[in-house]
């Protein structure tokens, strides 16, 4: 399929209105509710317990809590992140393609108005809810410089996708190599104290020795910091605020220049191939659906599977794990084993789907999806003010298994309230504030109001 967009198609000059309801494409919705809710899955882990002492059920591996984080891990770490991200790829494509009439604002223009809101709402997210690991400003950001690419072939996008999840991939080895190099200058001088305690380093040689030493301390267990992490996290909203900053700056800057920006690009411009062709839109055969399902997940199991001893190493002696392997296979396969797994995922529940079986199930999850925006944020909302010390203050007090109780109870609440939500009204709360922000005026929210002739965005 060819580029579906132009300027005379997209109706430049055209107002401007969000989707209705009898234009939605269900089988999207019905994806990017089990990719929201499949993302708690691994995000729970961060909203109640702390990082190190997730790691140290790897490094005591043994009873129904390893083998529980383990599962998860290999079956959805990354994996329902990538499938939310190809949606909201497809996403762009939708948002900039519907038809218009009337005169108004520009589609391109409008679409980077929306996108600057959810900047926005990241920033609320991250800053004001205090998710450390919000990706809504990095969606808002991405999107702005991808939604040129639509034009594109399917193959095209495919081949760029590609491209973007090998410079990931390089770049997660391009820091094993200088990890690698931290360790080959503090050889020596690991050697020549062995040989002499009282040596006088020079300034260099301390300096390779404190760059190791620190790079090894953290990935180690620190008992003392674990335990204060955690009266941090259970103190007043001030304390919880100030613990969070250098985490959320982090992960709002450079982690996300330096590696999230390519893992978000190449899940995104696969969404949008992957659109094109109709396999979002439930368009292809069901043999061919069947193929990808078990391809995908024979692969992209195979590939983690295979990479979880490497990851595991990692945590459990950093040291032996530099100087046993020349390349980094987690970190490699990482971005192509997700790629794979997420598109097995959404081809195994296509097929469900078509078959035509728990169709409240379905209904559920379309609901949950249309909110996804409300859904994700109410997440946030819950987890913090469950585990965090302003709300109920149970942060770091539960077992991993437990942690998937408040899952299932959260799944629950979000499946009703949006199946509730959208009997009464056409969008979810913050899905209806989102849309009138981009539209520039009030859109209408109950289902038996009244919808406004199509005006200018702006007068």
């Amino acid at each position: 399929m060819e580029s579906v967009f132009s300027p005379a198609s997209a109706g430049y000059a055209a107002a401007v209105h969000p989707v209705v309801q009898a234009d939605r494409i269900r089988t999207l919705d019905v994806l990017r509710g089990v990719a929201l809710l499949g993302i708690l899955l691994m995000n729970i882990q961060a909203f109640g317990l702390t990082e190190a002492s997730v790691q140290q059920l790897v490094r005591n591996p043994h009873g129904g809590n390893y083998w529980l984080m383990t599962l998860v891990h290999v079956l959805f770490e990354n994996k329902m992140r990538a499938l939310f991200s190809m949606l909201f790829g497809a996403g762009i494509i939708l948002f900039l393609t519907k038809s218009r009439s009337d005169s108004g604002l520009g589609t391109p223009e409008l679409f980077i108005r929306r996108q600057l809101w959810l900047i926005v709402f990241g920033l609320v997210n991250a800053w004001v809810l205090l998710w450390q690991y919000d990706i809504l400003f990095h969606y808002g950001i991405v999107g702005i410089f991808l939604f040129p690419f639509m034009r594109l072939s399917p193959r095209a996008l495919l081949i760029c996708a590609v491209v973007a999840g090998s410079i990931y991939s390089g770049k997660l080895y391009w820091q094993f190599t200088e990890q690698k190099q931290k360790y080959e200058k503090f050889q020596p001088v690991a050697a020549l104290e062995k040989k002499n305690k009282k040596v006088k380093l020079t300034d260099e040689q301390k300096e390779a020795k404190s760059v190791w030493e620190g790079l090894v301390k953290e990935h180690q267990y620190d008992r003392k910091a674990d335990k204060a992490n955690v009266v941090a996290m259970r103190s007043d909203y001030a304390t919880v605020w100030n613990h969070q900053l250098p985490t959320i700056k982090q992960m709002e800057a450079p982690f996300f220049y330096q590696f999230g920006l390519w893992d978000i690009v190449s899940m995104m411009l696969l969404g949008m191939a992957l659109f094109k062709w109709g396999f979002l839109s439930n368009q292809l055969t069901t043999r061919q659906y069947a193929f990808l399902a078990v391809g995908g997940l024979l692969t992209g199991q195979t590939m983690a599977w295979f990479s979880l001893p490497y990851h595991e190493l990692a945590l459990v002696n950093f040291t032996t794990y530099i100087t046993t392997n020349s390349l980094p296979v987690a970190e490699v396969l990482m971005p192509f084993e997700r790629a794979v797994s997420a598109l097995g995922w959404a081809s195994l529940v296509l097929l469900a789907y078509r078959s035509g079986l728990g169709m409240w199930l379905w209904a559920g999850l379309s609901a949950v999806g249309q909110m996804a925006f409300t859904n994700y944020l109410m997440q946030s909302v819950l987890c913090t003010l469950f585990f965090y010390g302003y709300g109920f203050g149970y942060y770091g007090d539960m077992k991993l298994y437990q942690l998937y109780m408040v899952v299932a109870e959260i799944w629950l609440i979000q499946l009703v309230f949006s199946t509730v939500w959208l009997k009464t009204f056409r969008f979810g709360p913050l899905e209806w504030l989102w849309r009138s922000l981009t539209y520039g005026k009030r859109q209408p929210m109950r289902l038996n109001e009244k919808a406004p002739q199509p005006t200018p965005a702006f007068a």
